[in-house]
């Protein structure tokens, strides 16, 4: 067995983990892009969460005896850089919370933001801007079939997701609670100009960027989407996901004079002149 293999053992030895216990992980922010977390920070965690769920409450516990063992298990890994996937916990917890970790470790995966919206819209076609349960099942679903994982387990890791969110079971999920679960990179926008003016180069690398499909446009779907979107938080304006496919039908109609539902390099000037002008000038 690997070195991260063997703290795995003794971390889980420890503390038997929960599916849930990874929306704390989560919220932490200590998750590196590439999906994984320092030992030491990860059993500090389960160490915290286990305390609070299980060993107020179990008499049977020698609290003083696992502290002894934790404390010296501390000693031996705070001094290396030993970091753990959150997709190799998977390995180690049962079937039905399997999935819901090898998803989690899915979503942990760079996306752009025009990749983030092309995957949502393979689920969400109404236009309400919302992820049904229903819909959320089919997106577990496809995702098990690919990693060849059985289907009787994606209603266990929905209803992990939804205690994600604190969401009812049969309540949507706003598109805008997502980016909570997935890896997106940050506004290109931003990055691209911080403060100032647009130039014309700017716009051709704003062209090149959400052109996913390279075809010199900006196609409506993910691309105008993930454009409009960034736009939004670009300017500090806060939506829901109804309004945002309202906002991206509002675009095409100023700018999609001639219906080909692509926007041009003119049509993008169009777009990002309507922002504040305190963000623009």
């Amino acid at each position: 067995m690997t070195d991260k293999g063997l703290l795995l053992t003794k971390i889980l030895e420890l503390y038997p983990v929960k599916a849930e216990y990874v929306r704390a992980i989560l919220d932490s922010h200590k998750i590196d892009e590439d999906g994984s977390i320092k030992a030491t920070e990860l059993l500090e965690f389960f160490k915290t969460l286990y305390v609070d769920d299980t060993l107020r409450n179990d008499d049977s516990i020698n609290l003083n005896k696992l502290r002894s063992e934790v404390e010296a298990f501390e000693l031996q890994i705070k001094n290396n850089d030993n970091r753990i996937r959150i997709s190799d916990l998977a390995l180690l917890l049962p079937q039905k919370e399997r999935l819901f970790l090898k998803f989690i470790s899915f979503c942990r995966k760079k996306l752009t933001s025009v990749e983030f919206f092309e995957l949502l819209l393979k689920y969400t076609t109404d236009k309400s801007g919302k992820i049904s349960q229903e819909q959320l099942y089919r997106m577990v679903k496809d995702f098990a079939n690919e990693i060849g994982t059985p289907e009787d387990n994606c209603a266990d890791c929905v209803r992990y997701i939804l205690a994600l969110f604190n969401a009812d079971e049969d309540a949507p999920l706003d598109i805008f609670d997502f980016p909570r679960l997935f890896n997106i990179e940050n506004n290109f926008l931003k990055r691209l100009k911080p403060k100032g003016k647009f130039r014309a180069i700017d716009f051709d690398n704003i062209i090149r960027h959400y052109d996913r499909d390279a075809n010199g446009t900006i196609d409506a779907g993910g691309e105008l989407m993930a454009l409009i979107a960034d736009v939004l938080e670009y300017a500090e304006i806060r939506v829901n996901g109804e309004l945002l496919f309202e906002m991206v039908d509002a675009a095409l109609e100023l700018c999609d004079k001639t219906s080909v539902q692509r926007l041009e390099t003119e049509d993008l000037k169009i777009i990002l002149t309507q922002l504040p002008k305190q963000k623009i000038g």
